[in-house]
């Protein structure tokens, strides 16, 4: 499940899908099915697929041996905790945080600790003038205005490929991973997300 957030904090919880149909959330590009493992002839050409059922039929035989692992879920892969900013903390203060902790984007939260944005260092930049992580021009207005809004979040039970997938479509660096209470717990990255797909095991992905 996916939620989305904007400046007056919770507005929508649903599956991918249906998020995709909330105004301000448009995808700029999809990702293209998989063909499933039944399907024995190329969709492009017309010919057998070179993995016929007899070797996918014995490669699952082969790895039934081993200890069978979930798929992994946002929760197991998130960074925490979190760095999160407030609406009113200024352009200048709000760089140098996220230069400090060696981070791209933070979430941004309102007075009573819910996301209602993410601010990333690149809106900054357009505003700032830094010359060698230095800021030579502060700024004392707030980030409000270059809040990046409406918000998507996971659930902490999402599939990472789910995840994967909507940061993929809209273009997003990362998701940050909310709970029942719509409170952030964690937030996953495209790091997060090419470190655990390179070292889970292949036929997990398969599920």
């Amino acid at each position: 499940m996916f939620a989305v957030y904007n400046d007056r904090g919770y507005s929508f919880r649903s599956t991918l899908e249906e998020v995709y149909r909330v105004e301000g959330i448009t995808p700029t590009k999809r990702v293209k099915p998989l063909l499933s493992d039944d399907q024995g002839e190329s969709a492009d050409t017309g010919q057998q697929s070179p993995l016929t059922n007899e070797a996918v039929n014995a490669y699952k035989k082969m790895i039934q041996s081993r200890h069978e692992e979930a798929i992994y879920h946002a929760y197991q892969i998130m960074k925490r905790p979190v760095f999160t900013v407030g609406e009113n903390i200024s352009i200048s203060d709000c760089y140098e945080m996220l230069t400090s902790k060696g981070i791209k984007q933070l979430p941004v939260i309102n007075d009573e600790n819910k996301p209602v944005g993410l601010i990333t260092r690149e809106s900054l930049l357009k505003v700032l003038l830094v010359d060698n992580e230095t800021v030579r021009s502060p700024e004392s207005g707030s980030i409000a205005p270059l809040v990046s809004r409406p918000l998507i979040s996971a659930d902490p039970v999402s599939d990472i490929r789910r995840v994967a997938q909507v940061m993929y479509e809209c273009e997003l660096n990362c998701i940050p991973v909310t709970n029942a209470a719509d409170v952030i717990i964690g937030i996953i990255t495209r790091t997060d997300i090419v470190y655990a797909v390179s070292t889970y095991p292949a036929i997990t992905l398969w599920a």
